[in-house]
């Protein structure tokens, strides 16, 4: 496992169609895609079906009250034993963890009977592990795992065990078919610690579905592993049968934690996908218009008349020629004509029930000769946005904007505590660790706010190398005096760019291997290399000064290169001895989750502040909401006046606006130092670093091997100090 800094958090809480993505799908009769009757008020038919979005705890809790729609299925039952349930961002992130877990052997339960027994038979007690996926990753069926999209496998694998479906068209591969395959499956799954594809293989091995078959080995295992969104929704949980009551959970990486919950909850849809979604419900209206009778033609006309509102609220945007965002309000996105009799709880709970999405999507691809992919789970798509639609205000909002000429409008989750709240009180403990954790004063403030002193615990520690494997550095100002500061008003300075150049070209002489560069954004990275690529008057332009030292490389946002083949090249100039240089964004592809160990990061430089667009109308409405509750919460103790709780209000939004700049740039200079016997150099290139409101934010490990001196240092200064740093490495 890649050797993070230990720095966590810790919580206790005592207490789609047939279609097969154009490869032969069949030509099915139309009755196959006609809807059934349908009478409102009945209860679902489908036990534990998920959703990518959920209604807020607020929406659910009154119809709940109201007898409305049902969140999911009965609570499971905890078991007595407690386990722990193991969770990270992606399941590359989980196989490392995994990989660390067989190294385990942890000492058996119970002392041998026969002591005389050899002990080498004893030394140590298998760890009942079980890796939990989505459909889309263990699903063995290939008529259903080869469609593009996890709701559309989600949908046509629930279609394939409705009540009616003839023999031969059920999934051959679900656990009642044969009882003798299911215990094979069981008796496998722990037998060893497998990762997810080793579960997928199991079950194409044995001839069961994993996916169902895995579902009562949960009760006798002892570790969990899922990914984020699996623990995040309760429909998701609800799904597999997991219960987090009694339970230990541990979340890695967890500095992605609140965007996560925020992502999840958050939806966005295009003009384009609207105008697909109408033209195949209208299609589908069309061709079974005498057929569909009562609910069905009522609830269909009503979905029309609400996609067609939210088009036409987003055409009337567009008229305005618009280039940045627009908070709009669900009564705008609603505004159509006979839209203001719809109840939407009730139209949702049709489209759930109804299985509409799957129903129209299978009818419009059977109908065309060659399928298209790219529109499988538009209408599911559509169906989650309609449901953030009830949301309340307060939790979220809803943005229009345009890129690349295509309107959209997005519903940005603003509030993620009682979407964790259900965890947190639920589980026996939380802990939420990471290496760039840091700052953490947000999970305290906007997370965990509801908690009562003493039930939240911080632990922050040291990195395992020793602090003589560490140079960290501001770079403050060029050889020539001109200041780096890459603040809006500054960071299109010609004259700067230029002297950021020569410093890049000043630190790949000494730093040897690799150097990894990480700017503020896709666009500014572009702007840079524009100017560095102008030929000078004497020897070429900057960027050919850099390249006869390293071979340098760029990380595009949509380039032909992928990021394997990228990363593939990179190493590759380096084995080959000149080196290399790999000009990065933060928050792209090549900013987490990448392991830049030894030669492949010698040295890591953050170039500015990669500060979020304040201006944009999305991050208004968060630093607002921050604001707003930190303005309420100091209402509540009356110990401060009007003026002192808004003063107190602003500086509480321009904290949580430079800690999420800040957790941004310690995840990519956390990319560098991988293992206790590496070793690397950290340059933050930026006037800004030098304040300390700034070093605050940063990990106590960079900290503490940067200067105590706080005068700023030209990058000649810090040149010294570099080449000495590896003059002793080499």
């Amino acid at each position: 496992m890649t050797c993070k800094s230990p720095s966590f958090l810790l919580l206790t809480v005592q207490q789609r169609g047939n279609e097969d993505n154009g490869q032969g799908s069949e030509k099915l009769p139309d009755d196959t895609f006609m809807l059934d009757e349908y009478e409102s008020g009945g209860e679902e038919e489908e036990k534990g079906r998920s959703t990518s979005n959920a209604l807020s705890t607020e929406t659910q809790a009154l119809l709940d009250k109201l007898g409305g729609m049902k969140s999911g299925p009965e609570e499971v039952l905890p078991t007595e034993e407690t386990k722990i349930i193991f969770c990270s961002r992606t399941h590359s992130q989980l196989t490392q963890f995994i990989g660390e877990l067989r190294r385990v052997k942890p000492p058996p339960s119970m002392d041998p009977e026969n002591e005389t027994a050899d002990m080498e038979d004893y030394s140590y007690e298998a760890i009942k592990h079980l890796s939990l996926g989505s459909r889309k990753n263990l699903c063995i069926n290939p008529k259903v795992s080869r469609l593009v999209t996890a709701a559309a496998v989600n949908e046509r694998c629930l279609e394939l065990q409705k009540p009616g479906t003839s023999r031969d068209l059920k999934c051959p591969f679900l656990p009642s078919q044969d009882r003798d395959l299911v215990e094979t499956f069981h008796n496998n799954a722990l037998a060893q610690i497998r990762d997810i594809e080793d579960l997928a293989n199991l079950g194409r091995k044995v001839g069961v579905c994993p996916y169902y078959a895995s579902r009562p080995v949960i009760n006798q295992s002892e570790i969990l592993t899922l990914p984020y969104p699996l623990l995040l929704q309760k429909s998701a949980r609800d799904a597999l049968g997991i219960t987090i009551k009694g339970h230990v959970v541990i979340i890695d990486e967890a500095h992605n934690l609140m965007d996560a919950i925020a992502e999840t909850y958050s939806v966005t849809i295009t003009f384009s996908q609207l105008d697909t979604a109408i033209s195949q419900v209208t299609t589908y209206a069309q061709r079974f218009k005498n057929r569909l009778k009562g609910k069905n033609r009522v609830y269909l006309t009503q979905l029309l008349r609400l996609m067609t509102a939210i088009a036409d609220c987003l055409r009337q945007y567009s008229t305005k020629n618009r280039q940045g965002e627009l908070e709009v309000s669900p009564d705008q996105l609603m505004a159509g004509k006979g839209v203001d009799q719809i109840r939407p709880h009730k139209l949702i709970r049709y489209l759930q029930e109804s299985k509409l999405a799957y129903k129209v999507e299978g009818y419009v691809d059977a109908t065309k000769e060659r399928p298209s992919s790219h529109v499988q789970g538009l209408l599911m798509n559509l169906q989650n946005f309609l449901v953030v639609l009830m949301n309340p205000s307060k939790e979220g909002r809803f943005f229009c904007s345009r890129e690349d000429q295509e309107m959209s409008v997005r519903y940005t989750l603003l509030d993620p505590r009682e979407h964790f709240r259900d965890i947190v009180e639920d589980a026996r403990a939380v802990i939420l660790a990471g290496g760039t954790m840091s700052p953490t004063s947000d999970y305290a403030d906007y997370l965990f706010s509801y908690l009562t002193p003493g039930r939240l615990q911080i632990h922050s520690f040291g990195h395992v190398i020793p602090p003589s494997n560490l140079f960290a550095e501001v770079i403050s100002s060029s050889s020539s005096g001109v200041d780096f500061n890459f603040n809006f008003e500054n960071r299109q300075s010609e004259r700067m760019i230029a002297e950021l150049g020569n410093a890049v070209l000043r630190i790949c002489r000494i730093v040897p291997d690799g150097v990894v560069a990480f700017f503020p954004s896709y666009d500014y990275l572009g702007h840079v290399l524009n100017i560095w690529k102008r030929p000078g008057a004497i020897s070429g332009s900057l960027l050919e000064s850099v390249e006869r030292v390293k071979r340098v490389f760029e990380e595009s946002k949509c380039g032909s290169t992928s990021t394997e083949e990228l990363l593939r090249e990179y190493a590759q100039a380096i084995d080959n001895g000149k080196g290399a240089l790999l000009l990065s964004v933060v928050g792209g592809k090549l900013s987490e989750g990448i392991n830049f160990s030894d030669k492949l990061g010698r040295a890591v430089i953050a170039i500015g502040l990669p500060f979020p667009n304040a201006q944009g109308a999305e991050w208004k409405a968060k630093i607002g909401f921050v604001e707003q509750a930190s303005y309420n919460k100091l209402s509540e103790t009356g110990a401060l006046s009007l003026h002192q709780r808004k003063i107190c209000a602003e500086m509480a939004g321009r904290e949580f606006y430079e800690n999420a700049c800040m957790r941004a740039v310690n995840q990519c200079i956390g990319r560098a130092i991988r293992h206790r016997n590496d070793w690397a150099a950290i340059l933050l290139v930026d006037k800004r670093y030098s304040s300390k409101r700034i070093q605050e934010k940063l990990p106590r490990w960079i900290r503490s091997s940067m200067a105590t001196t706080s005068s700023p240092k030209s990058v000649t200064q810090v040149e010294q100090g570099l080449e000495a740093f590896f003059a002793e490495k080499s």
